[in-house]
């Protein structure tokens, strides 16, 4: 738990899928820009065709393990996951509830992630 000790007393944002994706596509702000690029580099290196990033195909190139369990979260399954605000630290919701006292986590809604909306005037 000596790797964990950065996440006490922080502000996790919950984040449900799939309806977190469906507005990140939809809005194409900060998080779908994030797993974009990520598909993007993935396609480039792997010599694969464009075709692997039409539409929300790149939904696919998303997934992060809990921080704790390593359970898998997906933006295609249905799961209820928290982040911090740079979206590197993913906790599933039974590790945060049985967790939330200890390390004495604030909770906020994943709308609220600072910069989220911002990402809609990125590039891809």
């Amino acid at each position: 738990m000596s790797d964990e000790k950065h996440l006490v007393n922080m502000t996790l944002y919950k984040i449900s899928f799939p309806a977190f994706w469906e507005i990140a596509y939809r809005e194409k702000n900060l998080f779908y820009h994030i797993i974009r690029r990520h598909a993007e580099k993935f396609v480039a290196k792997m010599g694969r065709g464009e075709e692997y990033l039409e539409g929300d195909k790149v939904r696919s190139f998303f997934h992060e393990h809990c921080t704790f369990c390593m359970e898998k979260a997906m933006t295609d399954n249905s799961s209820t996951f928290y982040c911090t605000d740079d979206l590197r630290c993913w906790i599933c919701f039974e590790c945060f509830s049985d967790l939330r006292e200890r390390f004495n986590w604030q909770e906020k809604q994943g709308e609220e992630l600072p910069g989220l909306s911002e990402g809609s005037k990125a590039k891809s």
